[in-house]
């Protein structure tokens, strides 16, 4: 599990220091396999702005700027970059700065004087690669420092997690872990119903309530599926080791990273029918996401609809109902699958996806409902649209057996005297419901 140690202090924010914080997760059995910054050490690079660029007159393939940084007066700086020109607000190195093996120095570049470097995200150590400058928002503030304006001054945790701990697969079960191990305040996310705006519905019927018995959908019709995705949500996606995709795809990621509850959408045009959850039937094949065509066996969960399968439940969704940037109408599904249903399946098919990896170890079947209405708020938020009823199926969810915590027996186990208050709050810093008698 990787993420981003910003994101887990907007929940949680430790006075520890992320070497102390590191420590205290591997002592309390949730090992950091690896720590390491966002970008390598630089300073002096703030947001700039080129106000003019003008061919360079012995260089082709240079052009003088002037360049706004912030102080009384512009900069003259040449660059080489092809996207270099007038408007364009990107980082500049100022004279002084020390940038990833490299110092700037005021220079003359074919004879002209140059007071600074416009930098691209190789140069600044973010990526490995670049092919031009990095290029920044119009409402990035001229003369802000970059590590600041790009939240570099960050760090990128990545847990060994054990299979017992499928509850710190998500930002929300980690910073809950971080709560109770230092005794920090949580600030979790309300999650407010959405209001119902349309009537519509898409049926849902579950013939295998074992193996699936929570399953809760929804459609969210009139969206604008081509709403770019906010950088804030790009960033924490990109951090956690995940590509932006669309605004949609990148929800139910989101989604899965923050709640741990995976999520799927569908093209709610491109489905035929009503929605079933069963095993697959003899000689039933689905094209997957990843392009690959599948020959589903019959202990293969599936969604499908009234021509066959749309899905390979816990997994991996289908390519024909995929959503695109023409979607207009989608309809959400959130589940809860028994893990013994999906283990083994993505290994079969040389499968590895976030999805599985949680399924097998077992999800919050407490979360489904709540996760469907985080994903529904952030589609209105970003895309727009208007929100459908839920429909929601529930069989025999496993039942939560109550256990029975003895002070005594509690002290003899770990060597260490308790009082019963602490273990009260840390049993509430935890999210445990309990009773004392």
């Amino acid at each position: 599990m990787q993420f981003s140690e910003n994101w887990l202090r907007s929940l949680v924010n430790t006075d520890l220091d992320s070497q102390a914080l590191s420590h205290a997760l591997t002592m309390a059995g949730l090992e950091v396999e690896e720590m390491q910054p966002v970008a390598a050490p630089f300073s002096k690079v703030v947001v700039a702005k080129i106000l003019s660029a003008e061919k360079h007159p012995d260089a082709d393939r240079l052009q003088v700027c002037k360049v706004d940084v912030g102080l009384a007066e512009p900069l003259q700086i040449v660059c080489g970059a092809a996207n270099a020109r007038a408007g364009l607000i990107a980082p500049c190195a100022m004279v002084g700065a020390e940038l990833p093996g490299f110092s700037i120095k005021q220079a003359k570049v074919r004879g002209v004087e140059s007071f600074g470097m416009m930098c691209s995200s190789k140069e600044l150590g973010i990526t490995a690669e670049a092919t031009g400058l990095l290029e920044l928002n119009s409402d990035a503030v001229v003369g802000q420092d970059i590590r600041e304006h790009l939240d570099l001054n960050d760090h990128l945790f990545t847990l060994k997690l054990t299979p017992n701990r499928s509850d710190c697969l998500s930002i929300a079960g980690i910073a809950r872990d971080v709560g109770a191990i230092t005794g920090a305040t949580t600030k979790f996310e309300e999650i407010a119903p959405a209001i119902v705006d349309v009537q519509q519905v898409k049926n849902v019927a579950v013939a295998e309530q074992v193996a699936c018995p929570r399953y809760v959908g929804r459609l969210v019709i009139d969206i604008n599926a081509k709403a770019p995705t906010p950088a804030w949500m790009v960033k924490r996606l990109e951090r956690s080791g995940l590509r932006s995709i669309s605004a949609v795809v990148d929800i139910t990621n989101y989604v899965l990273l923050a709640l741990g509850q995976p999520m799927h959408a569908f093209d709610a045009a491109k489905l035929n029918g009503d929605i079933s959850v069963r095993f697959a039937k003899a000689g039933e094949s689905l094209t997957l996401l990843n392009d690959n065509t599948i020959e589903l066996k019959a202990d293969d969960l599936v969604i499908a609809d009234a021509q066959g399968a749309i899905a390979l439940a816990g997994i991996m969704g289908g390519k024909p109902t995929s959503v695109s940037d023409e979607t207009v109408d989608v309809f959400l599904e959130s589940a809860f699958f028994v893990p013994s249903v999906i283990a083994g399946k993505a290994r079969r098919l040389g499968l590895s996806t976030d999805s599985s990896y949680r399924f097998e170890r077992g999800v919050d079947f407490g979360n489904t409902r709540n996760a469907l209405e985080y994903a529904t708020a952030l589609i209105l938020q970003i895309c727009g649209g208007k929100a459908g009823a839920v429909t929601e199926v529930v069989g025999a969810l496993p039942v939560r057996k109550p256990v029975q915590l003895r002070m005594s027996r509690l002290v003899s186990v770990l060597g260490i005297s308790f009082e019963q208050e602490k273990v009260a709050q840390l049993l509430t810093q935890l999210g445990f419901s309990y009773t004392i008698w």
